[in-house]
């Protein structure tokens, strides 16, 4: 993979989350993708393939555990129907999109399925409000800049999450629901942040 390459495949990548995925669960030798966030002034980016720490090499212990931490982790597509619904509804931001693009994301998720499918359980960082995300995020580039010096500025931030909070109102919901109920009870433990990142609640699902 070529280092101009990472630009264009971006965050999400499915075919390396499955390729990753499966490698850890058959204990292959594997390489573990890193991520950047203070790259492109906060932007973010995949940092080179070529700086990946390698596990499951010979004479090393198979790995047993995976923790996976990320946004959009646990999200599962929605029916068309609920789209509507909570498009239409006036406590979100969703009516500013259109029904089209909401759909195309909508559909795109359900390629997630393979990783989501694949936990045995799993633990929901939760907030009593998801407006939170906002000014932690504000709070997040604040610490960027002054630990590295680049990071985004405030506007930057605003529109950034901008970008991707219609995400949280159209599959929190499922999320808080429980995302392994398939699976059995018991598989996943809600943690409810208040706005100072203190723990409120613990719920299990």
């Amino acid at each position: 993979m070529a280092e101009s390459d990472f630009n264009l495949l971006g965050t999400h990548d499915m075919v390396l989350a499955r390729e990753l995925f499966s490698a850890l669960e058959k204990g292959w030798e594997t390489n573990i993708p890193m991520y950047d966030k203070s790259a492109h002034n906060g932007q973010g980016d995949r940092v080179s393939s070529l700086q990946w720490p390698i596990r499951n090499t010979p004479g090393q212990r198979k790995i047993q555990v995976v923790i996976f931490e990320g946004w959009c982790v646990g999200f599962r597509a929605i029916n068309l129907a609920e789209i509507k619904a909570k498009q239409e509804s006036p406590s979100t931001t969703l009516y500013k999109h259109r029904l089209e693009d909401l759909v195309f994301v909508n559909e795109k998720l359900r390629e997630y399925d393979i990783m989501t499918n694949a936990f045995d359980a799993f633990i929901h960082i939760d907030a009593l409000d998801t407006g939170y995300v906002y000014e932690w995020r504000l709070e997040q580039e604040a610490a960027l800049r002054k630990e590295r010096g680049s990071g985004m500025t405030d506007e930057m931030v605003r529109r950034f999450v901008d970008g991707y909070y219609p995400a949280y109102e159209l599959y929190t919901d499922g999320v808080r629901a429980g995302v392994l109920k398939q699976k059995g009870p018991w598989r996943q433990l809600r943690l409810v942040l208040g706005r100072d990142r203190r723990v409120r609640d613990v719920i299990n699902t």
